[in-house]
């Protein structure tokens, strides 16, 4: 029986992408990763010559790499690299977008960009809502990565299929271990730091207090910022959402 995570009826409900061919920016490289024959994914680097360490983003599921083109220099301020990668199908990328594609490809991006000399000697990998899922399968597989911040991050994934409209009661062993970020997240021994707005529908804040829970890190901060919700946190009154990133750097990288 094909579990309901490889359906088409899922992952076509799960993802949304949409095309891009605007202009790479200033000081922007942009990177083709082989994922698999006649696919690649896109993936972009916001350059910063005198960066201490590397962010590897995994965004949204309604987004795409070109959308942090104006938001690149607030990451950047923190004296970091900031790259920005792409699902398959989504903005540059070629290929159809599944669930279980996006943790493969993490990995490979992960990969190929150690290989190339990319990185910088340290990496957070940072995931936001969908892109926690390849943010968690980085951080538990890659012991070496530096530290991992998770922003509106799912937990369970049978919530995840039942705000798809779709019926599921109960999943596999292979399936938890596979898809379940709160069961994952217990292999995560970095520092990290998980950020979720306290009024958020899509994703509720119970799933970013279980994922906290469940984290095996010594150093690992939950940060519940007030008056926003999925879409807006980055809005958080007091520049809230900026200072919390603020603080963890200046404690990981001192």
């Amino acid at each position: 029986m094909t579990s309901i995570f490889d359906s088409d009826e899922f992952n076509q409900n799960l993802f949304c992408p949409r095309l891009d061919n605007s202009a790479v920016p200033n000081r922007a490289d942009d990177i083709f990763i082989k994922v698999e024959n006649n696919c690649n994914v896109h993936a972009r680097c916001y350059k910063n010559s005198e960066a201490k360490f590397t962010i590897l983003f995994f965004h949204g599921n309604g987004e795409i790499v070109s959308d942090y083109n104006g938001l690149a220099e607030h990451f950047i301020r923190f004296g970091c690299e900031f790259i920005v990668c792409d699902f398959r199908g989504y903005g540059r990328s070629e290929g159809v977008p599944t669930l279980k594609s996006t943790l493969i490809d993490a990995s490979t991006i992960y990969c190929y960009l150690i290989d190339n000399k990319i990185f910088k000697k340290k990496v957070c990998v940072m995931g936001r809502s969908l892109g926690s899922a390849s943010a968690i399968e980085l951080c538990a597989r890659f012991p070496e990565i530096t530290c991992c911040i998770i922003e509106s991050g799912y937990a369970d994934p049978i919530p995840l299929v039942e705000r798809r409209g779709l019926n599921v009661t109960s999943i596999t062993a292979a399936e938890n271990a596979l898809f379940s970020n709160s069961e994952k997240i217990r292999l995560v021994k970095c520092p990290i730091l998980i950020m979720h707005g306290e009024m958020d529908s899509l994703i509720s804040p119970e799933e970013a207090k279980l994922n906290y829970k469940n984290a095996s890190s010594v150093h690992k901060k939950l940060a519940m910022l007030e008056g926003v919700g999925h879409n807006d946190i980055m809005m958080a009154r007091d520049n809230s959402y900026f200072s919390c990133l603020s603080s963890f750097f200046s404690q990981v990288f001192r």
